[in-house]
């Protein structure tokens, strides 16, 4: 290989890095289908649960609690709900949200914490940590928006020997 050859390989390198590394995140475009948002106390269990889906037959279910520790309920809920989750992820810029999230020194007790949404398009956003946060209101408001909707008489308490398969996914 040439000197020359060499020089250009290196440079495309180098520009092909620096494109990447400039990447910025973006909302994605497809339609959310699911996201889940849920605290755990490192020795007290799951602090709080919400997750709403969009069912192959195109129903909408939430599973939420109403308050923290409190039982598990499910209602199915519109559209709307949807757009309104958007908002807030939108709003609050969560698609910028890091992978991960730690304190600059970590302990062994506090808690942890996962968000998670998944659009059309194979598209989807995740984000977790221990004993930190990233900055704004959304994990906030999506818990708060959660509770209101399962707040409706129409929301069913799912007994708790069913509500741990709900919550991890079996």
């Amino acid at each position: 290989m040439t000197k020359k050859t060499l020089l250009c390989a290196c440079v495309g390198g180098l520009m092909g890095l620096m494109t990447s590394c400039g990447a910025k995140a973006q909302m994605p475009e497809g339609k959310l289908l699911r996201l889940e948002y849920r605290r755990s106390g490192s020795m007290a269990g799951f602090e709080y649960f919400g997750r709403v889906t969009t069912m192959k037959d195109s129903t909408i279910v939430l599973y939420a609690m109403r308050q923290e520790m409190g039982p598990l309920y499910r209602i199915n809920v519109d559209a709307r709900a949807m757009d309104r989750l958007c908002e807030i992820i939108k709003e609050e810029k969560m698609y910028k949200y890091k992978q991960h999230y730690d304190p600059p020194v970590q302990v062994l007790d506090g808690y942890t914490w996962l968000f998670s949404a998944e659009f059309a398009g194979n598209q989807s956003i995740y984000s977790g940590g221990s004993n930190a946060l990233p900055g704004g209101d959304g994990l906030e408001r999506i818990r708060d928006l959660f509770k209101e909707l399962v707040k409706s008489d129409a929301a069913e308490e799912i007994p708790a020997e069913d509500s741990w398969n709900i919550m991890l996914d079996r």
